[in-house]
Formats: C-alpha cells, sequence, structure tokens
C-alpha cells in the first residue's frame, strides 16, 4: 500500500499521560521504524513534547478527538506541524489487542497510508466565536429552567398567574412576581399595573392572585428571582462578546440573516458551527451529514430499512431545526409552504428535520456563492405545476358541491 506521509506521529491522549508514537518509512523495499515516548499532560510536558515534534522533523501529527484534552494541543501544534483530528468511532482495532501504544501506532500507521477522515477544526477566531455561542446556549437553558422552577413554585402556593399571563417573565409578570416577595402585597395594586392587552384581563390576575404566599416560599421565590436575573445578565454579556467576536463576518451574517427563520443569534450561532469558509465541504451533502441531517442508509441485498438520521454535529443540528420551527411559521415564504406539504406526508417532526436540512443547504450555498437569499415564495409550487394545481382546486370545489366552468383570463 502507498504510503503517503513518511514521517507520521500518532497520538493517544489521556488526563494524565499522552503517548507518541513516530512512523519513519525509509523506503518501499525496508521496514518503518517505530519510535514510542510517553510525555505528561502538565504544560511543561506538553512543550517538550513539542520541542520533540520538531527535533524528530515531524511532518504529520494525528490524534482522535478525545474529549477536550486534544484542544489545547491542537492549537500547541498549529503553528509547528499538520495536526489531523480523527473521530474515535472511525478508528477500530482487533478486540483484547488494545494498549496505549499500540493506539498510537495504529493511528500513525492508517494516517500515513491516507486511510482516516480527517476531522474539520475550524481556524481558531471561528473556534473563539463558537466557545461563546455554545455557552450562551447553555446560559439560555438555565435560564428557561430557573423560569420553569419559579413558576412551579408559585403554582405550588396557589398563585395562576401562568393561568392569566402567557409570559410570566413579561412586564406584567415580572412586576407581579417581585411584589409577591413583599409580606403583605396589595393585590388591586399589583393587578392595576397591567400592561398591554393584560389591561383587559385584571379582574381575572385579581383573582389569580388571591391566594397568599407563606414565609418560605416568599424567601424561595426572591431566591429564584435573583438566580433568573443573575444568568440573564450572564446571557447579555455574553451576547456582547458575540458581537464584537463577530464584527468580522458582517457581511456573511447579513446574508444569513436574510433567510426566514433565522434571526442574529441563530445566524452566529451557524457561521460559528459551520465556519465562514464553504470550500472545506466536498458538496452541501457533506455539510448535511456532518451536522447529522442527512438521511441514514440501510440497505441490504433488495431491502430498504428505515432508520433515523445519521449522529452529527448536535449543537448544529439543534440550532437548524429551532430555524426550521420558526421557518415554518414565516408567513409568504417557500419554506413554510415546503413544510406545510412535507407534514402533510410525513408528519410534523420528520417534516421539521428535512426543512432543517433544506435550510442548511441553503446556507452552504449562500455562503460559498456570496449571492443573498431569494425566496421562490409561496405560490413555487403552483406556478411549477400549474395544471395540477387548477385540477385540485377543481376537485376539491366539485366535493364541496360546485360545479365549476372555467375561462381563462385575457391578458
Amino acid at each position: 500500500m502507498r504510503v503517503i506521509r513518511k514521517r507520521c506521529l500518532g497520538l493517544d491522549l489521556h488526563k494524565k499521560q499522552n503517548t507518541a508514537y513516530l512512523r519513519v518509512h525509509l523506503g518501499s523495499d525496508q521496514e518503518p521504524v517505530g519510535v514510542t515516548q510517553q510525555f505528561g499532560t502538565m504544560p511543561e510536558d506538553l512543550e517538550r513534547l513539542r520541542q520533540w515534534i520538531v527535533e524528530q522533523q515531524v511532518t504529520d501529527v494525528v490524534m482522535e478527538s478525545t474529549g477536550v484534552y486534544w484542544m489545547h494541543l491542537y492549537e500547541l501544534l498549529e503553528g509547528v506541524t499538520q495536526p489531523a483530528v480523527v473521530n474515535a468511532s472511525h478508528v477500530k482495532k482487533v478486540p483484547g489487542r488494545k494498549t496505549d501504544v499500540s493506539d498510537a501506532a495504529w493511528l500513525a500507521e492508517l494516517h500515513a497510508h491516507g486511510l482516516l477522515r480527517v476531522s474539520f477544526v475550524p481556524p481558531k477566531p471561528i473556534r473563539e466565536l463558537r466557545a461563546v455561542t455554545r455557552y450562551r446556549a447553555k446560559l439560555v437553558a438555565i435560564r428557561t429552567a430557573a423560569k420553569n422552577r419559579t413558576i412551579k413554585l408559585i403554582e405550588m402556593a396557589g398563585v395562576k398567574l401562568s393561568s392569566v399571563a402567557s409570559d410570566s417573565f413579561g412586564k406584567t409578570g415580572r412586576i407581579i412576581l417581585d411584589g409577591l416577595c413583599e409580606q403583605t402585597p396589595d393585590i388591586s395594586l399589583l393587578a392595576g399595573q397591567a400592561k398591554g392587552k393584560l389591561r383587559n384581563k385584571i379582574p381575572a390576575l385579581e383573582q389569580a392572585l388571591r391566594h397568599p404566599l407563606s414565609t418560605q416560599q416568599r424567601e424561595l421565590l426572591k431566591m429564584h428571582l435573583h438566580t433568573y436575573d443573575m444568568i440573564d445578565s450572564q446571557v447579555a454579556q455574553t451576547e456582547l462578546r458575540i458581537s464584537s467576536l463577530a464584527t468580522p463576518y458582517a457581511a456573511a451574517l447579513a446574508r444569513l440573516d436574510a433567510i426566514p427563520g433565522i434571526n442574529a443569534i441563530g445566524a452566529v450561532t451557524l457561521l460559528a458551527e459551520t465556519g465562514a469558509d464553504m470550500s472545506v465541504y466536498r458538496s452541501d451533502r457533506h455539510l448535511t451529514a456532518m451536522a447529522g441531517l442527512a438521511p441514514g442508509n440501510a440497505i441490504s441485498s433488495d431491502k430498504r430499512r428505515r432508520i433515523s438520521v445519521r449522529k452529527g454535529n448536535h449543537h448544529l443540528k439543534r440550532i437548524c431545526v429551532q430555524i426550521a420551527w420558526a421557518a415554518s411559521r414565516t408567513k409568504d415564504s417557500f419554506l413554510r409552504v415546503r413544510f406545510m406539504r412535507l407534514q402533510s406526508r410525513i408528519g410534523r417532526n420528520k417534516a421539521l428535520v428535512a426543512l432543517a436540512r433544506q435550510i442548511l443547504v441553503i446556507v452552504y450555498h449562500v455562503l460559498s456563492t456570496d449571492r443573498p437569499y431569494s425566496d421562490l415564495g409561496p405560490n413555487f409550487y403552483d406556478a411549477r405545476n400549474k395544471e395540477r394545481a387548477v385540477q385540485r382546486h377543481l376537485k376539491k370545489l366539485s366535493s364541496l358541491g360546485f360545479m365549476v366552468t372555467l375561462t381563462k383570463k385575457s391578458t
């Protein structure tokens, strides 16, 4: 088998120890030479590893994406050699013959012959942006959990605020929640501070707030609200940081923001997960497969078994499905019509995944061609199959008991 990389280093990474195996190809008529070294994981140990790689004139380094252990080492070696990160599930050995040294040697041998599929690692600016957007997503989930705990607390106390107000943490809801923390709140005064459409529900609000909270419940409510405010403040700080890091990609973000269902945060999250350079993907199919939105294959002989979508970048899949849900409710758009057609055939959940995949394909072409998004419009399918649309409407009218005569409109 042809050797592509002459001096290839395989790294087996762990929390406290890294094993390095250098495979040196001397020629087609000679056996390769292997050199093994053990290194710790402290900063000085990693620096020794970097120096050893330089001394050995290593051209290529390969490591598995083991937890987070590879990330700092990748940045450390980025300017020295060509580090490659591979999915551990793509590198399998014979069971019962596994050691750290054999794992490192196996990685080096496979990479030397070009048999590994290298994972995409975005450049450092995108990695920094990705870290902040992922942290924001975690904070939003924690904030939602804090909100739900607060609503659960007042429900347990007999306060039915969520039955009257659709958003218990809106302007009116927050005024009421803060007022309930007082020892003897004036219910009529609290309900009278309702804003907007809730002004029409003041009597219902007074009924919902009539049950008093105990001392214990008031103290817990104060703590819940304090936790919510603290997390909300951190979300705001991360959004400021995101805005700062996303400044160089303003043009690309503006094109993404024009796609139905994508807002400013959604555009930045997409860019952070996919990267701004689409040339790293072979095609839009490669990108959707990386996101775990491509259909899985399970074909044996002449039988095709139905399975779910494959595994992939769950951060990217999550934001794509969220965008698909927003796009499905965007009026007068092609994506909404697409969702409604799919939903009638395969159900809502599968239609959402299919729409998420289509949105990611649109993102790929918008970023790769530097062209703005152009919506096909809600009448795309009817215009493409005009005769079929006419027959469908005639059939519907006939089933309702109407006889219709068509006359072509003069132009």
